[in-house]
C-alpha cells in the first residue's frame, strides 16, 4: 500500500523532487538525472533521423559498438552506443521505452541517489559490452545499439526497490512482473539463438539488482510456503514491541500531511522519519523470509 502511494506521488512531475532535488530547472520543469538522460536519448534519436534522411546514416553507425572497435582504439563506442537510435526500426517502442524509463528510473534514482544511479547507468552500458567483446570468439560477434536492455535492467532495479508495488493491470506485484518479463525476453533470445543478447540481458539484470541490493534493497525473490513453528503464548497475553505504535502514528500523520499539502511540504526531520520507517519495514521483511 505504501509502495502504491509513493509511486503515485513520484510519478507526478509537478510535485516530484527526488531525494536530492533537481539538477537544474527549465521554468517550472525540474530536471533530474532520469529526465536529463531521456532528453539526451530523444535528441540523439532526432539527430540520427535527420542524418538518415540526409543520406548520412553511416556517420551515426560509427557510434555503435562492436568488439572490433576496441581493437581499433574506438573506446568511446562503449559510451555512445546506447544513444544510437534508429526511429525507423524502433518506432513507437522508443517512446514507450522512454516513458517507462521516466517512471521507473525516477524511483530508482530517488532510492539510491543521483550519483549512484549515474554510475549504475554507465556500468550497465560498459560492463556487458566488455564481456561480450571478450566472449566474441565463443558466442559470436554482435553490434550493440540502443538502450532497451539498459532500460529493462533499470526496471528490474525498480522491482528490487519496490517488490510489493502493484501495477494497474491484474493487480500483479512488481516482483512477479519482473520475473515474467525476464522469462519472456530470455525465451525469445533462446529461441532465436541470440546468445550474445541473452548474455547481455542476464548480465545487465543481475548487475542492476545487485547494485541496488548494495544499498540495502531486496531482489524480488520467489517465496514458498514453509511450515514455521509458532510460539504458543498464554491466552489473553499480548506482547507488543515498544515504540511501534508511536512510530506508526507519526508515519500516518506524515502521510496525511503529504496527501493534503504534497511531498514538498515535508521538513527534513519528517523525511528522515519516513526513511527510518521504510528501513525498519525492509529489515522486518528480510527477517520474515
Amino acid at each position: 500500500m505504501r509502495d502504491t502511494f509513493q509511486m503515485s506521488q513520484n510519478f507526478s512531475s509537478g510535485s516530484w523532487q527526488g531525494s536530492e532535488g533537481p539538477i537544474f530547472t527549465l521554468g517550472s520543469l525540474r530536471v533530474d538525472l532520469t529526465l536529463l538522460l531521456i532528453g539526451v536519448h530523444t535528441l540523439a534519436m532526432a539527430v540520427a533521423a535527420v542524418f538518415a534522411a540526409s543520406g548520412l546514416g553511416e556517420w551515426v553507425n560509427q557510434l555503435a559498438f562492436s568488439a572490433g572497435d576496441l581493437k581499433a582504439g574506438q573506446v568511446w563506442t562503449l559510451f555512445t552506443y546506447p544513444f544510437v537510435h534508429d526511429i525507423r526500426q524502433e518506432g513507437l517502442w522508443f517512446g514507450l521505452e522512454m516513458l517507462m524509463f521516466f517512471w521507473f528510473g525516477r524511483e530508482v534514482e530517488s532510492a539510491i541517489g543521483r550519483r549512484s544511479f549515474g554510475w549504475l547507468y554507465g556500468a550497465l552500458a560498459v560492463l556487458p559490452a566488455l564481456v561480450l567483446a571478450g566472449t566474441g570468439p565463443l558466442l559470436g560477434t554482435t553490434v550493440l545499439t540502443g538502450s532497451g536492455t539498459i532500460s529493462f535492467a533499470v526496471f528490474l532495479a525498480f522491482c528490487a526497490v519496490h517488490p510489493g508495488a502493484q501495477f494497474f493491470f491484474a493487480g500483479l506485484t512488481a516482483r512477479w512482473v519482473g520475473w515474467v518479463l525476464l522469462a519472456i525476453y530470455s525465451l525469445a533470445a533462446f529461441a532465436g539463438r541470440d546468445w550474445p543478447g541473452l548474455l547481455q540481458l542476464w548480465l545487465s539484470s543481475l548487475f542492476a539488482v545487485a547494485w541496488v541490493r548494495r544499498g540495502g534493497m531486496t531482489w524480488p525473490t520467489l517465496s514458498f510456503a514453509r511450515g514455521r513453528k509458532k510460539n504458543v503464548k498464554a491466552k489473553g497475553v499480548a506482547t507488543k514491541k515498544p515504540g511501534v505504535i508511536p512510530v506508526l502514528e507519526k508515519v500516518d500523520a506524515i502521510l496525511d500531511k503529504i496527501s493534503k499539502e504534497g511531498i514538498h511540504s515535508l521538513t527534513a526531520a519528517e523525511k528522515k522519519q519516513l526513511e527510518d520507517a521504510r528501513a525498519r519495514l525492509l529489515q522486518k521483511d528480510r527477517q520474515d523470509r
